[in-house]
């Protein structure tokens, strides 16, 4: 199972132009974290238990390789905190809403500023989010979307990066 590094996520993120094929990089680096946590819950480093029951669950045609299926398993285990379980399904919930549109909303859009509104990881940090609220609302001639769609992808990798340290067995 591929691990990435902070500067592989950063990366990653960063080099995604719109908001769908950001969400789809997001949606498979938060799935990464998920199966690399996984296992932490099953076993003690048996190697066999792993090799013979754990791997074939984490497949890719395995039950578990389905982040919404593999979410419930961790929090019903009461592994996972609530708000880091509906930081990650709001997060998979919104990159399927994007697959099924037409028209993908922009960063600086108000779907994605309602999705933002809603991320744990983002409203708990004052700073951050006090940022992005008053840029959003701002009067027209101090908003530049160029400005505010950039702090906006920032807010959302710091998201993502902020979950997968969550996510670290």
């Amino acid at each position: 199972m591929t691990t990435l590094t902070e500067d592989e996520v950063l990366e990653q993120l960063d080099a995604q132009e719109d908001m769908l094929a950001f969400m789809a990089t997001a949606h498979d680096i938060l799935l990464l974290g998920v199966k690399r946590f996984l296992p932490s819950l099953f076993v003690d480093n048996d190697e066999e238990i792993v090799e013979y029951a754990v791997k074939p669950l984490l497949a890719q045609s395995g039950p578990l390789d389905d982040i919404d299926v593999a979410l419930r398993l961790i929090y019903a285990l009461g592994k996972m905190d609530k708000w880091l379980y509906a930081d990650i399904t709001h997060f998979s919930q919104f990159y399927q809403y994007l697959k099924e549109q037409d028209d993908i909303p922009k960063f600086a859009d108000d779907m994605t500023w309602d999705f933002i509104s809603n991320v744990n990881c983002i409203t708990r940090n004052a700073t951050l989010y006090g940022a992005l609220e008053s840029m959003k609302f701002a009067d027209f001639a101090a908003w530049s979307e160029v400005r505010f769609t950039g702090m906006v992808k920032t807010a959302l990798t710091l998201a993502v990066t902020a979950i997968l340290k969550e996510l670290t067995p």
